[in-house]
């Protein structure tokens, strides 16, 4: 998605700004989760009946304070990447909702897809030690 890569380009351009201006505040990964926690508030405050401007623009916050928080995590070396975070997420969620059928098996086949999902994230780990 296009909007989607410009936002990642802009949170580039804001790091290389919070580097130079050196404020504190933005290199605090405590921080910035708790600014993200704080746009959450802001989007339940908005959920409501003909006010979609208003909440689709404290989503974008959120999504905002999603991607700088992974830039920030990236400048340190403790992910890789935004496209790696998207590419995992859709392989995890791809493996868990596909198998599903809609009926009451749906919560075994979910715990089931998880507990291989963890599994392999352990072995995953295992490796990089």
């Amino acid at each position: 998605m296009k909007e989607l890569e410009e936002l990642i380009k802009l949170s580039k351009k804001k790091a290389e700004i919070d580097k130079k201006r050196g404020e504190k505040n933005y290199f605090d990964f405590e921080w910035l989760l708790n600014e993200i926690s704080n746009e959450l508030i802001e989007v339940k405050e908005e959920i409501k009946e003909n006010n979609h401007p208003y909440l689709e623009d404290e989503l974008g916050d959120i999504l905002w304070g999603w991607i700088i928080l992974v830039k920030k995590l990236q400048d340190e070396g403790l992910v890789n990447s935004h496209d790696a975070i998207f590419k995992r997420a859709l392989k995890k969620y791809q493996e868990r909702i596909l198998p599903l059928k809609g009926d009451s098996s749906d919560n075994d086949i979910w715990q089931k897809v998880k507990n291989k999902q963890k599994k392999a994230l352990k072995e995953e780990i295992e490796c990089l030690e």
